[in-house]
């Protein structure tokens, strides 16, 4: 049962869309073969400093994805990075070309990781109005608890979400959540817009919103990464 799917959805994007770079110790041992993606979803989040573009790769029904966030990376000449996050592996890989190598680092970490602490935060929850959102119908929802307020939209129309990624069935609902609005979002939820306040410091205020849901057909294969002593000794 995915009862908790919802909330969980809520809590793991708000921390991985807040969050530039997944520290990684290993190497590639854990990880899949490959990784392959149909579609990219690509979230703008805008802060008081300047404007980040997260693009996450999804593939329908897969238990892991990808995300790139090249515009925290291009004033590095010669670097790239691609973070996976693997959650049935509970593995996280970091996919790094420097100086013409390609690197891999992993950690055993997985989206679970990241909720406890949110989901004790007392958020209550209530329904706001609908709006559509590029070409999809999205509900509005507002958690909020002492210390922040946060607006967010999310449609079930989306041809991908991140409904495999998380272990189901265990989290509590918050106060005020009616478990009938879970029903429209138990097999598919897609957050397009999200609105972020804290009511202590403006300046962690921040709106993140989906700029589009782009079709790909990119694969990454582990084997064309060596370990990082042995990917800059070469």
């Amino acid at each position: 049962m995915k009862q908790s799917l919802f909330i969980r959805f809520f809590i793991s994007l708000s921390f991985l869309c807040s969050s530039a770079i997944v520290f990684a110790q290993g190497d590639s041992q854990g990880l899949r073969n490959a990784y392959d993606f149909d579609y990219i979803y690509k979230l703008k989040m805008t802060h008081k400093k300047d404007d980040i573009i997260f693009d996450y790769y999804l593939k329908k029904d897969a238990d892991y994805f990808g995300f790139d966030i090249a515009s925290m990376t291009q004033s590095q000449e010669g670097m790239k990075m691609f973070t996976i996050m693997d959650n049935a592996n509970a593995i996280t890989g970091v996919f790094m070309e420097v100086m013409g190598k390609k690197i891999v680092k992993s950690s055993k970490i997985k989206l679970d990781d990241f909720t406890d602490e949110a989901e004790n935060s007392d958020y209550s929850f209530t329904k706001t109005d609908s709006k559509t959102i590029l070409g999809y119908h999205c509900d509005g929802f507002i958690g909020e608890n002492k210390d922040a307020k946060v607006t967010f939209y999310v449609t079930n129309e989306a041809p991908v979400s991140f409904s495999k990624m998380w272990d189901n069935g265990k989290t509590k609902l918050p106060k005020g959540f009616n478990p009938a609005w879970m029903t429209k979002f138990s097999e598919n939820a897609l957050m397009m817009e999200m609105h972020y306040v804290d009511k202590k410091k403006d300046k962690n205020n921040m709106t993140m919103e989906c700029i589009g849901v782009e079709e790909t057909n990119f694969s990454l294969q582990t084997s064309e990464y060596g370990s990082m002593f042995g990917g800059l000794g070469n």
